[in-house]
């Protein structure tokens, strides 16, 4: 008996990697339509824990701080997002984040989007089988001009994370209703991956999936590869991502730079 337990355990978490890689491959291969030109920024979470938009089901510890700088190009439709975020860890499981984007070239115009601000609570922790999951609410202030924004906004999701080995998985689904009557509620799956490559490189995956406010259907598949450099809480993330389906936008460069102070735990 004590020979087969240990071998049970191995096949349930190899069982239990397999379902998580063939659900991410099955939304990789998900059809989706062309998308409109137009696109609403989403509350995006910090470094450590992020991918970068997925959110982890872990958080930073009670009064611990991360703030980071963000800047994503991309192409057809071009533009420019900056974002200035910040993160605080009210608790050791609840944790709140402020976005304040900046869109420049954008179909529309240029100027501020909404501000955007998330409430993370963590409902369990990881245990042996089953993977560390957690609510967020989000909220959006009218803080954007005209087309880039959703006369504010609701919304409200939940993140998944579970370590296998050197690979943390991540997998979210949100739902958000825009302010504005004329736009459409919007709803997002992303999955993640970091595999911690070396001590500070982690190696990082990400697909998104979006209907958004301006589309009845899927109109965004993106796919998003890239790494994350860190040293003694600074955080230097690059990646690159495209549209599997429309290469609409053709491509997308992001770099964010960030920093965290207090307690870091880590996976």
């Amino acid at each position: 008996m004590k020979n087969i337990m240990p071998a049970f355990r191995l096949c349930r978490e190899r069982a239990f990697s397999f379902l998580l890689f063939a659900f991410f491959l099955f939304f990789l291969l998900f059809p989706s339509v062309r998308s409109n030109a137009q696109e609403l920024s989403f509350v995006n979470p910090l470094a450590p824990y992020s991918v970068f938009r997925t959110w982890s089901a872990f958080s930073l510890p009670k009064g611990s701080t991360a703030i980071s700088y963000s800047i994503e190009r991309a192409k057809d439709p071009s533009f420019y997002r900056h974002i200035l975020g910040l993160s605080y860890g009210v608790s050791n499981r609840a944790e709140v984040t402020l976005n304040v984007p900046y869109v420049d070239n954008l179909q529309g115009g240029s100027g501020f989007e909404d501000i955007g601000g998330a409430f993370k609570y963590r409902m369990r922790g990881e245990g042996r089988y089953m993977p560390a999951a957690a609510l967020l609410v989000m909220g959006y202030l009218p803080t954007g001009r005209d087309a880039l924004s959703r006369d504010g906004g609701v919304g409200g999701g939940a993140a998944l994370s579970r370590k296998l080995g050197p690979l943390m998985a991540h997998a979210n689904i949100f739902y958000t209703v825009s302010g504005k009557s004329s736009l459409k509620d919007e709803f997002d799956f992303l999955t993640g991956l970091e595999f911690a490559a070396a001590h500070n490189l982690k190696m990082l995956g990400e697909f998104q999936l979006r209907k958004s406010a301006f589309s009845d259907r899927v109109d965004l598949s993106e796919l998003r590869f890239g790494y994350r450099l860190s040293s003694g809480g600074v955080y230097n993330t690059l990646g690159i991502g495209f549209d599997l389906k429309n290469r609409h936008p053709e491509f997308r460069l992001m770099l964010a730079f960030g920093a965290s102070f207090g307690r870091v735990t880590g996976y």
